[in-house]
């Protein structure tokens, strides 16, 4: 803020010294001083010297002297020429089309009869200056001398709604930054701005699945028999573990009793299956608990930024991403034994592993927020003195925030592997199946965007005096949806004049 302050100082300082000039003769040809106002269309009946500046003509071309009897086509090729001349441009009561960058100290006359000898008529027509849609006709920047425009009407065209590759832009008719500006006789006017985009879709199919459990192992094929291997569902990067999935492993088989399965992670009770005792059967393993849903997205407030170069919006936020559902518990293992009916030999008499859990479900990815609506604004004053005479300020409607899009649904638990079967042997019990996977939480909904403004003076540092300015100001855009009204997108800001500091 310090550095752009110093800047606005050294543009009033500049802007001071720019007006005393003219009390003493200014410019490269003090023979066309604008004291005299011998330089000045509305001042004279006649056609003013042709040394007085640039003359521009959309019949001209840009390789002629730029005179009034041979003048350039383009606004901006007179800029570059107009330095040696007083920094004067003379345009024909024409429709230029092109975006404009005049530097500090340049003056625009417009209204001028290029068809008879380049007369004044600025009180009847002007001169229209436009450029394509979502481009500002009229930037000024550099130099801390004052600017002046007169008999022009600059036109920021409306955008179509259709157009999504200008989804968001905006209609601004003048931007003026750290440059004195006077307008005289002028109407700035801003079409309808564009809607912001919507939240990218995170994908119509759910996230990835959790796999299914491994079968245990059977009886009577070692003294410890395993369980089935947990499975994990990597839903993240390899080396981040922690939105991973991972199962319980199933318990093993053992000789006088079965083991207990192992609980699923990352998180959830503990939802393992027992073993078999002497007394008591082997249990599954318990459903992995569903993965937490994501936080919705907060809707976009504020004004956004204002530059030289247009206007940056505030899109919602994003959703958060649900979390992994809890892999399934594994299944209790079961005892073995060796004899009558049971395995055939000790060393190999281990009871069937229990089958391990399913892994759960990954998180569904955040909805995306709405992008911001574009604004539109007559005229942009960047820290920048400006003065009206006689001017009309115009504004259409401000873009719509865009809808934030709604989160990804998580993907499913997968299915628990069964519980070891009995092998050679009649008169033992089967191991406990794994339990399923917790299905993965649902992706936060995307926030809304803000609602894009419409105004007629966006200002910082120095207000405007309205005193002389006919204003009309359209509607404002509406802030897009999120997942409820407190997470819409903020409504764009109706006013003749606002500080956008």
């Amino acid at each position: 803020m310090g550095i752009q302050l110093k800047i606005d100082v050294l543009a009033w300082a500049g802007f001071i010294a720019a007006l005393t000039a003219t009390t003493i003769g200014c410019g490269a040809d003090d023979t066309f001083s604008d004291e005299g106002s011998a330089c000045v269309p509305s001042a004279n009946e006649e056609r003013v010297d042709a040394q007085c500046g640039i003359w521009v003509s959309v019949k001209g071309d840009d390789g002629n002297a730029g005179s009034p009897g041979a003048p350039v086509r383009t606004i901006t090729e007179a800029i570059d020429r107009a330095w040696p001349r007083g920094k004067r441009i003379y345009l024909c009561a024409q429709t230029f089309d092109e975006a404009v960058l005049v530097p500090g100290g340049y003056t625009l006359y417009g209204g001028l009869d290029c068809d008879h000898d380049w007369r004044w008529v600025g009180d009847r027509v002007k001169t229209t200056l436009t450029a394509p849609e979502g481009e500002v006709p009229l930037s000024v920047n550099g130099a801390v001398d004052y600017t002046t425009l007169e008999d022009l009407h600059v036109l920021a065209r409306s955008i179509d709604p259709a157009r999504t590759d200008l989804a968001g832009a905006s209609s601004i008719a003048v931007i003026t930054r750290a440059v004195p500006m006077i307008v005289k006789r002028s109407t700035l006017q801003a079409g309808d701005a564009a809607p912001g985009a919507p939240g990218e879709e995170v994908g119509s199919e759910r996230a990835l699945a959790g796999a299914n459990g491994n079968v245990g192992n059977a009886a009577c094929t070692a003294s410890t028999v395993l369980g089935g291997a947990a499975v994990t569902n990597t839903c993240g990067t390899p080396d981040d573990r922690s939105d991973d999935s991972r199962s319980g492993s199933g318990g093993t088989g053992e000789i006088t009793s079965g083991g207990d399965g192992d609980s699923g992670g990352p998180y959830g009770p503990s939802n393992d299956g027992a073993g078999e005792t002497e007394t008591a059967a082997c249990t599954p393993g318990k459903q992995g608990a569903p993965g937490i849903d994501g936080i919705a997205g907060r809707g976009a407030t504020g004004i956004g930024l204002f530059t030289l170069e247009g206007y940056l919006g505030i899109p919602g936020e994003d959703g958060t991403p649900g979390e992994p559902g809890q892999g399934g518990g594994g299944g209790g293992g079961a005892k073995g034994g060796a004899g009558a009916l049971m395995c055939p030999f000790a060393a190999s008499a281990g009871g069937a592993g229990g089958g391990s859990g399913g892994a759960g479900g990954c998180g569904g990815l955040g909805g995306r927020g709405g992008g911001a609506g574009g604004v539109s604004v007559a005229i942009a004053a960047l820290s920048a003195w400006t003065s009206f005479e006689d001017v009309v300020l115009i504004t259409g409607r401000g873009g719509d925030g865009g809808d934030g899009s709604p989160g990804q649904q998580g993907g499913n638990g997968g299915d628990g592997g069964d519980g070891g079967i009995l092998g050679k042997a009649a008169d033992l019990n089967a191991a406990c199946r794994g339990g399923r996977g917790g299905n993965g939480g649902t992706g936060g909904h995307g926030g809304g965007g803000l609602g894009g403004h419409s105004i007629a003076i966006a200002y910082r540092i120095w207000e405007p005096s309205l005193d002389r300015v006919t204003i009309t100001v359209g509607e404002a855009g509406i802030g897009g949806r999120g997942a409820t009204a407190e997470l819409n997108g903020g409504d764009g800001v109706k006013a003749e004049i606002y500080d956008i500091e």
